[in-house]
């Protein structure tokens, strides 16, 4: 008896919450049969129609061989996000939501670049069908598909045919002014002066008569013909009297490198400077007038005059032991190698992406940009390295190479050497740009890079 209020207003507000909960269901329900009737009556919703005619300057390589040409195609413009260009042909926001979820593990559409390449193409009903985004290099695009309302993505590479080319030049003031005056893209200047950083200084080795002969591959794009550089297989480069080579051969550690004429790696632990083309204010000394403190002091370093923000690199594999700013070394990097190597990169205006202590980075990488701070009088690196404990001279260390060619491939590096050494004979030192006679054949000839060791897997 005592229970039965208890249980009579239990009750009776239960029922009052029962009809609440049940207009809120129904209410649901409702909503929920309206938006189905919704999504049924659009169900392109993802696909919105595109303008008719097509954009005369959307081939793309697949058009070229017969197959489907873009309804519109172009670069992506400066400040636009994925959003502002997907809002342009007619997606609507939760789409863009959806597209960019599905697309995720694929390609990260917030990295989208100025000038970054685009197609769009269209189904029979004009309603947008897939779309291509070509990611940097060229060497592979992202392809979107857009299907009964489902999304998906796959990363494809462009197939490109090679030729072998030669170019060559003689130096009459400086490496680039050759490249320039020979009609040579600078971009294989770029490529020559890596092949060779290890040993020659452009800084300081260039003499007027010095030359360059080189084979490079050129990528031609399959269906749009479109071409591009692709890698130096053969080079000989004469500086201070002396012919330094370099061949590229697959020796079977996971890709192709460069060796020498002997089959020694050209590749050294260390590069012998982490900036390109800059001029050296102060070298190496054990007594130098310091400019900022005004006395006697030794110099452990090279001093690279160079623009604020010239891109600094890391000149070996290691890991970052510092990159704080300290006194008068201002904001500076710590990289402890292999075999005993410290590097030191002193007055930089600021770090790059992800350099801090602890960090692993890679022969090459950008740790840092050209600055002042500290005792600096102008913008400079204070480049520096230690072996063992003591500081020595960069520029005249000798750097202990990579593993040379293997007795097993020693065979098949002399046959490639031999073919490479006749072909860099016959180019003539001011390069003329015309093609190898055997380069790109389709015979499998000798300058076939589908049988020669050098270009083998180069061609996708």
């Amino acid at each position: 008896m005592t229970l039965a209020p208890v249980i009579g207003y239990f009750t009776a507000n239960s029922g009052k919450t029962m009809q609440h909960d049940t207009l809120k269901s129904i209410v649901l329900l409702v909503g929920s049969l309206f938006l189905l009737f919704l999504v049924a009556a659009k169900p392109d919703f993802l696909r919105p129609t595109l303008p008719g005619g097509q954009d005369p300057s959307g081939e793309s390589a697949e058009a070229a061989e017969g197959g489907p040409s873009p309804a519109h195609a172009g670069v992506v413009a400066a400040n636009m996000s994925f959003y502002d260009l997907m809002i342009e042909f007619g997606f609507d926001a939760p789409s863009i939501g959806l597209i960019e979820k599905a697309v995720r593990n694929v390609y990260d559409f917030r990295k989208i670049y100025p000038g970054q390449r685009y197609e769009v193409f269209a189904a029979e009903d004009g309603s947008v069908e897939s779309m291509r985004f070509t990611e940097r290099g060229d060497e592979a695009y992202i392809d979107i598909n857009f299907k009964d309302g489902a999304v998906s993505a796959e990363k494809k590479e462009y197939e490109y045919d090679l030729r072998l080319c030669p170019a060559g030049g003689t130096i009459a003031t400086n490496l680039f002014a050759t490249l320039d005056a020979a009609g040579i893209p600078q971009e294989l200047g770029h490529k020559l002066a890596d092949l060779f950083a290890w040993d020659i200084d452009f800084h300081n080795d260039m003499r007027r008569g010095d030359y360059f002969r080189m084979i490079y591959e050129e990528k031609t794009r399959r269906g749009d013909g479109a071409k591009k550089l692709g890698r130096i297989v053969a080079a000989e480069f004469y500086a201070r009297g002396k012919s330094h080579y370099a061949f590229m051969f697959d020796n079977g550690a996971g890709g192709a490198d460069y060796f020498d004429e002997n089959g020694k790696a050209l590749r050294k632990q260390l590069l012998r400077a982490p900036l390109s083309f800059t001029r050296i204010s102060s070298s190496f000394s054990h007594r130098r007038f310091h400019p900022v403190l005004h006395h006697y002091a030794p110099h452990y370093g090279v001093d690279y005059a160079a623009p604020t923000g010239t891109p600094i690199m890391s000149t070996g594999n290691g890991t970052v032991v510092a990159a704080e700013h300290k006194g008068g070394n201002g904001k500076y990097v710590k990289i402890k190698h292999p075999n005993g190597y410290v590097t030191y990169y002193l007055h930089l205006s600021r770090y790059g992406k992800g350099i801090r202590a602890g960090a692993h980075v890679n022969q090459g990488q950008i740790i840092g940009y050209v600055g002042s701070t500290g005792y600096a009088t102008g913008p400079h690196l204070d480049y520096r390295v230690q072996k063992n404990g003591r500081f020595v001279n960069p520029r005249t260390i000798s750097l202990p190479p990579a593993d040379p060619v293997s007795r097993t491939n020693m065979a098949s590096f002399i046959d490639l050497r031999d073919r490479h050494l006749s072909r860099l004979s016959s180019i003539a030192r001011g390069g003329d740009g015309t093609a190898l006679a055997a380069g790109g054949s389709s015979d499998g000839g000798p300058g076939d890079p589908r049988t020669d060791g050098a270009a083998r897997g180069a061609s996708r």
